[in-house]
């Protein structure tokens, strides 16, 4: 099945609430940074973003960028950035929190969307082009629209590296939110956890020393970082570069 793109009107709303100065990195590093995941969910959800992720083909283009974003935002003295296995974060007091996703790469939209692990995040988009006139598009997956609609996470089995207790923190996390997970799902969640359990190193039918190794692959998950005073952009007055006056009527 072809990934559909979100509608019309959705990315217009998601693009107006995109900080100005991320919007003005994903026009200038068009084709190649990218926005998606939990953001594009929370906005066409009506819910309040926690946080801006952003994925591009190499960790160095990435750091470069976000060194870029840093200065923008006042540099060092204002602003800083925190380094992990996972991302580079810019933390600036009084703006959302932006993250670099350096661990994993994407060279396109359709392999970023097929990366996320849940449905309700399969959604990116980028600026097509390097002109004022350049449009801004969108790729999500084949459920992202049915299961937000639902409130429901459907688990997608992604192929990539990762922490074995990713997911399953992320789960409980929406359901927090209040999603729902149905039992196919949660299976999945659970089996990805369970595979990484070696039958040579611990006895499976010693629920103590089970849960003791489940317990450290669930800790081995960054926690996220969350600033106070997330900043609300909505810019209905202004017109958006890359959209026609039909789209921003």
């Amino acid at each position: 099945m072809d990934n559909p793109a979100l509608t019309a009107g959705d990315l217009s709303h998601v693009v107006r609430r995109v900080p100005k100065d991320v919007r003005t990195l994903l026009s200038k590093f068009h084709g190649t940074l990218f926005l998606g995941g939990g953001f594009v969910r929370a906005v066409v959800a009506g819910e309040q973003p926690s946080d801006v992720d952003l994925f591009g083909p190499s960790k160095e283009l990435l750091t470069k960028i976000a060194e870029e974003l840093q200065a923008s935002r006042g540099g060092k003295q204002f602003c800083r950035l925190h380094h992990t296995r996972n991302a580079i974060t810019v933390i600036s007091i009084g703006r959302i929190t932006v993250q670099f996703i350096t661990r994993w790469e994407f060279a396109d939209a359709k392999a970023l969307v097929s990366s996320f692990d849940f449905s309700v995040c399969q959604a990116v988009i980028f600026r097509d082009g390097g002109t004022k006139k350049s449009p801004w598009s969108s790729v999500t997956g084949p459920r992202f629209y049915i299961d937000l609609a639902a409130r429901r996470i459907h688990y997608t089995h992604p192929v990539r590296e990762e922490e074995a207790g990713g997911s399953l923190m992320r789960a409980l996390k929406y359901q927090r939110r209040g999603y729902v997970m149905q039992i196919e799902s949660l299976a999945g969640v659970v089996s990805r956890l369970v595979a990484k359990l070696d039958p040579s190193k611990v006895d499976t039918k010693d629920e103590g020393a089970v849960t003791r190794i489940m317990l450290g692959l669930l800790q081995e998950v960054d926690p996220s970082i969350a600033v106070d005073g997330l900043e609300i952009t909505d810019d209905h007055e202004t017109p958006i570069e890359g959209f026609s006056e039909a789209d921003q009527s």
